[in-house]
């Protein structure tokens, strides 16, 4: 009995090691999506490029502020680079960058300073009746340097005056946290930082219906500078 139980034991424990090896390396492998938006400024060919991902093609023609979809990935550091459509080598871009659960990858900057830059984002259902929104400041002249933009978002058609921002501040390149709204229809209006001055096409009514996730992106003109935009992106329902 005694030699059977000898063999037995470092048999069981290799198993068990195998078994948490292999439950390590599917940890490590665990299913993460990426969408990606071309907000960079000045870029050749109408602002047009291809994104690759760890060396394979795998999104080609992306236009400047075209709204963009998930993809699946696995969680992890990958390399991601941008090209000249129809092109594989010189590219514009190439980065690493670390994705986990949901991420947006965008290109910011003018084009000589062309950057990826990702944002992680939380598509955790909302609460029961409510809706979250937010907001990423990626146009580089719509505010002097540093100095940011004030953000309203208020039920269609109360206006803005006599109220106080919801989102204040809001500096290039960088994201707001998420509002979590009560479902309904709103203004979102974008203002110079302690003012009520709107920036010029910086609003827009958007109706959010009860479990919507979207997230509205500021955006230049693909040549730089205005009139601007707002893109919106379809998170969740």
């Amino acid at each position: 009995m005694k030699g059977k139980l000898s063999r037995v034991l470092p048999l069981g424990l290799a198993l068990i090691c195998l078994a948490a090896a292999l439950l390590a390396i599917g940890c490590g492998s665990s299913s993460s999506r990426y969408r990606f938006v071309q907000a960079s400024t000045g870029v050749p060919s109408s602002g047009q490029v291809d994104l690759e991902l760890d060396g394979k093609n795998v999104q080609t023609a992306i236009g400047f502020g075209q709204s963009a979809s998930y993809h699946s990935s696995t969680s992890g550091s990958h390399k991601f680079a941008l090209f000249a459509t129809g092109t594989t080598t010189n590219p514009y871009v190439s980065s690493s960058v670390s994705i986990k659960g949901d991420t947006t990858l965008i290109a910011e900057n003018p084009f000589a300073s062309i950057s990826l830059a990702a944002y992680t984002d939380d598509n955790t259902a909302p609460t029961t009746g409510n809706v979250k929104l937010r907001i990423i400041q990626a146009a580089p002249t719509v505010a002097a340097s540093g100095q940011g933009v004030d953000i309203y978002v208020v039920p269609t058609g109360q206006g803005i005056a006599g109220s106080n921002p919801q989102i204040a501040g809001l500096v290039y390149p960088n994201a707001s946290n998420y509002l979590s709204l009560s479902a309904q229809s709103y203004d979102v209006t974008v203002t110079v930082r302690g003012t009520q001055n709107i920036i010029t096409n910086l609003t827009g009514t958007y109706p959010l219906t009860a479990g919507q996730i979207r997230t509205l992106v500021i955006l230049d003109l693909p040549t730089g500078g205005g009139p601007y935009s707002l893109l919106e992106l379809n998170d969740l329902n």
